[in-house]
Formats: structure tokens, C-alpha cells, sequence
């Protein structure tokens, strides 16, 4: 019976999420030659390459990506137990690696951060502020957060909302007066917008309790609420922003309040979790703070 060396193939699939020998090495706390050469005897072994090496970094081949999808809930799991397993005596301790959006990770994850530090000084939190896709879920983070204003997509995962952050309409004086004050949804259908890729509809709630929709188009979609405030200042288009996060702009009025009579749908932020399985302890305690905080 031919015997499987699985640590080959955990090694493989820390390269593989992390995208670099050098953070696997550092994550499994090996010599990185010892990572390179578990990966090179797991595709002697196979007879497959599965990942192009280059000075400046690694990519998986076709095989190694399917491989990869295979691999990483298996040794997810495998992780949780063992976690579980140890954390059912010990204090939380290790990594907790977090991916969040960098306005939700600068202004509401602060007081949670330091209130789990204090609570349980073992544990390290790693927190990567960057734009989130589809691939960010997987790629060895214990807690992923998003924004949508749209349908949550399907999805194996355990997904949690944890906060709602409420929104207003608003473009600058000059595009105003260029453009005319609108007094409907309707009468912004020819307005340029500045949105987030992938937000395809903005909701509105009048008054009267109807919702109206709107499609926006412009010429900036971007994640980072910063940059469409600039380009709102600048006249490029309507925006969608937290009143807060605007505060100094409205009363200075350099930014005014489109349709004050219609209210836009919050904007509502999730917690991707590794899966539905045993949750480690690290994540346990941390979304025990998120909902001490912020759950609303």
C-alpha cells in the first residue's frame, strides 16, 4: 500500500493560498527550502507541475487550481478540529487573519480589535485592508468582510450580517446647478453616478412607504468610499455615502443632500466564516466582540 506523506500536501496548499514560499515557510514555521522541497516531491510524486515558480512569484497551474479547491476545505476542517480540540483547555491563541474593506476595517473594526487583545493577549490579529473578490474567500483568512446593498450570492459558507451603515445621496453645488435639483428617483435616471462595481441598483424608500430603484451609470465605480467622495467634490457624479463619513463636506456645503424625502437602503456588511463546521476559537471569541459592538 503505497503511504501518503499528507504533510506534502498541506504544505502545497499553504503555498497555494498564500502565494508565496516565503509566507507558507513563515505560516508552518519551516525553512522555506523545506516548503519547496515538499512541494516538488508532491508533483514527483503525481507527475504533474503544480505551481510555475518565478523570482517574482508563483502561479498554480490548471491542475494545481483544481487541486486546490479540493484541498482547502479538507485541511480547513482538519485545522478546526485540531483547534477546537486544544482551545477546549487553552486560551485562544495564534493567528486570527482578517480581509476586510478598508473603510469598514478603519473606522468600525478599532474598538473591536483592541477589546479582544485585551481579553485574551495570546492571540495575534493579522488584518489585510484590500479590495475583496470572490477569490479573497478560501484564501486562508478566518474571517472575510464585504458590503453589498444587493442579494447576498449563494454560498456554502456561514455568512453573518453584522452591521448596517446608513446612507444619503448627495453630489456637489456645481453638478446642482449644471443639472438641476432632482425631485423624483425618476429624475435622476440621466445623472452620472458614482457607485461600487458590481452595485447594479440603488433602492429608495419615500415617504408614502414605496420603493424606487434606480440604475446607476457614471464614470468611477470603486470600493473605496474616499475616491467617490473626491469625485463627487469634483463634480463627476452623485454618490451614495454614510452621512459620517461626510460630515465635514455637508457642513461646509461643499457636498448637499439629493431627494432628502427618500431614504436609501443601509448598506449592510457580512462575515464570511471558514465553513459550518467547528468554528476555532479565535474567530469564536472575535465575532463574540463584533456582536458585544456592532451587531445590530
Amino acid at each position: 500500500m503505497r503511504t501518503i506523506n499528507w504533510n506534502d500536501w498541506y504544505a502545497f496548499t499553504a503555498v497555494a493560498q498564500s502565494g508565496s514560499f516565503t509566507r507558507a515557510a513563515e505560516q508552518l514555521a519551516l525553512p522555506k527550502s523545506s516548503v519547496s522541497h515538499a512541494v516538488a516531491r508532491l508533483e514527483r510524486q503525481l507527475g504533474q507541475r503544480l505551481i510555475e515558480r518565478s523570482t517574482r512569484r508563483v502561479a498554480l497551474t490548471e491542475q494545481g487550481e483544481r487541486m486546490l479547491v479540493q484541498l482547502a476545505p479538507l485541511f480547513e476542517r482538519l485545522d478546526a478540529v485540531a483547534t477546537e480540540a486544544g482551545d477546549a483547555r487553552d486560551e485562544p491563541h495564534g493567528v486570527l487573519r482578517i480581509a476586510t474593506p478598508y473603510e469598514f476595517g478603519a473606522i468600525q473594526l478599532g474598538e473591536v480589535v483592541n477589546d479582544v487583545l485585551n481579553r485574551h493577549p495570546r492571540l495575534e490579529i493579522e488584518i489585510d485592508v484590500r479590495i475583496l473578490g470572490s477569490e479573497t474567500v478560501g484564501a486562508g483568512y478566518d474571517v472575510v468582510f464585504f458590503a453589498t446593498g444587493e442579494a447576498l450570492p449563494d454560498s456554502e459558507r456561514v455568512v453573518r450580517r453584522v452591521y448596517s451603515v446608513a446612507r444619503g445621496l448627495y453630489a456637489a453645488p456645481a453638478l446642482i446647478r449644471r443639472l438641476g435639483l432632482p425631485r423624483s428617483v425618476a429624475e435622476l435616471e440621466h445623472w452620472p453616478c458614482l457607485s461600487m462595481p458590481g452595485e447594479e441598483r440603488w433602492h429608495f424608500e419615500a415617504a408614502d412607504g414605496r420603493t424606487h430603484t434606480l440604475h446607476p451609470r457614471g464614470p468611477l465605480r470603486t470600493t473605496n468610499a474616499a475616491l467617490r467622495l473626491q469625485a463627487a467634490l469634483a463634480g463627476h457624479g452623485a454618490t451614495m455615502l454614510a452621512a459620517s463619513y461626510c460630515r465635514r463636506e455637508l457642513e461646509a456645503g461643499t457636498l448637499l443632500p439629493l431627494l432628502s424625502d427618500h431614504v436609501p437602503h443601509p448598506l449592510k456588511i457580512y462575515a464570511h466564516l471558514p465553513g459550518r463546521g467547528l468554528v476555532p476559537a479565535r474567530t469564536r471569541v472575535f465575532m463574540d466582540a463584533i456582536e458585544r459592538f456592532l451587531l445590530d
